[in-house]
């Protein structure tokens, strides 16, 4: 993982999110602040709230908030709140979404052998097919001409098109960020390998293009190995050999889609962390959305939440409080009596984290 030193005092702005978020945002906050007192939080208001209040669910307070700090937790949105996600993600530049997947004993996966789970996705988090760039299929009428199309474009047609972008400079600085996390794993302990899960056999240009440029970064990186799969026959072996894979490389829409199915091998989207990290910020999101249909009912799993919370805990290089903490969560799991809904258990949000914040220092 990308990260930092800092010499002050760090500050995170904190954007709750939409829906359920708050009920596990605020619970993670107090776990971060008792793990690391020093951290200063900056709560910053969105989506419905600052709508009400100012008439845009991004109001310019929250844009100071999130520029005057470190990095930002963010929960989740479910509308309202993504014009502030889309500003920390390309207005930010934060390049690389990072998908730790591991399955922990007391995790409900429906695997027969879910210990194989213990990987990371290195997924693009700016070009390929987001940000949309989308029109009307009569406008491709100038491209359809050209020759590298070998099936012509129906511009006679009603219809719509979307367009996959890529550049060299990005493409790069994914490669490579993927290798350095090749290595820092390989020094834990893990194969150091990087795979390559894409399309080049119908994308030479987009995804073939990125395949070349992965390999020569690899390459560059002595200790690493590499593998590659295209992107369907990746899908599979998510779920049929997950023991095989150490740091999973994709493009941004490829890893969206398959970072799901990753969670859905360890036991649901409640308990998937991410980062986001740019050269000069990072946002920390969990995967899953924004919950609206159990909104209010106290019993949405703060799982993902507390883990991404540790993820930011190791970016500002509070590695042994982030360890503490994944380690109390994984305690709580593995004894079982205290699990959330969604895990087959019965325990509230609350109760969850309470259980959690027994096995922290005091």
């Amino acid at each position: 993982m990308i990260r930092r030193t800092f010499s002050t005092q760090p500050t995170v702005c904190v954007i709750p999110g939409d829906d359920a978020m708050p009920e596990v945002m605020a619970p993670t906050v107090a776990l971060l602040r008792r793990l690391v007192p020093e951290i200063r939080f900056v709560e910053a208001i969105c989506g419905r709230e600052a709508q009400a209040q100012y008439g845009t669910p991004f109001p310019d307070v929250t844009r100071e908030a999130i520029d005057n700090a470190d990095c930002t937790l963010f929960g989740a949105s479910g509308g309202p709140s993504r014009p502030i996600l889309w500003y920390l993600r390309w207005h930010k530049e934060t390049f690389i979404n990072v998908r730790p997947v591991r399955w922990y004993p007391g995790y409900n996966s429906p695997l027969r052998n879910p210990e194989r789970v213990d990987y990371v996705i290195a997924r693009d988090n700016l070009e390929g097919m987001y940000p949309p760039r989308e029109g009307d299929i009569a406008e491709l009428s100038t491209l359809a001409s050209s020759s590298s199309w070998w099936l012509p474009v129906p511009t006679d047609k009603a219809g719509a098109y979307s367009l996959k972008v890529n550049t060299d400079e990005q493409m790069e600085r994914v490669a490579n960020y993927a290798c350095e996390l090749a290595l820092q794993r390989k020094a834990a302990g893990y194969p150091g390998k990087v795979t390559l899960g894409a399309k080049y056999s119908i994308q030479p240009k987009t995804d073939g293009r990125l395949r070349t440029l992965v390999k020569a970064a690899v390459a560059a990186h002595p200790g690493l190995s590499y593998e590659e799969y295209l992107i369907d026959d990746m899908a599979r072996r998510l779920v049929a050999a997950p023991e095989a894979l150490d740091v999973v490389l994709l493009g941004n829409e490829h890893g969206d889609i398959l970072a799901d199915v990753s969670s859905g091998t360890i036991g649901g989207l409640g308990l998937s962390p991410s980062g986001c990290y740019g050269e000069k910020y990072a946002y920390f999101e969990p995967v899953h959305g924004s919950a609206p249909d159990i909104a209010g009912k106290g019993i949405i799993n703060p799982t993902a939440m507390i883990l991404t919370g540790g993820l930011l805990l190791d970016y500002l290089g509070y590695n042994e409080q982030a360890e503490t903490l994944a380690g109390a969560v994984a305690q709580v799991y593995r004894e079982g009596r205290v699990l959330p809904v969604d895990q087959g258990g019965r325990a509230s949000t609350s109760e969850f984290v309470f259980a959690v914040q027994d096995y922290l220092p005091a």
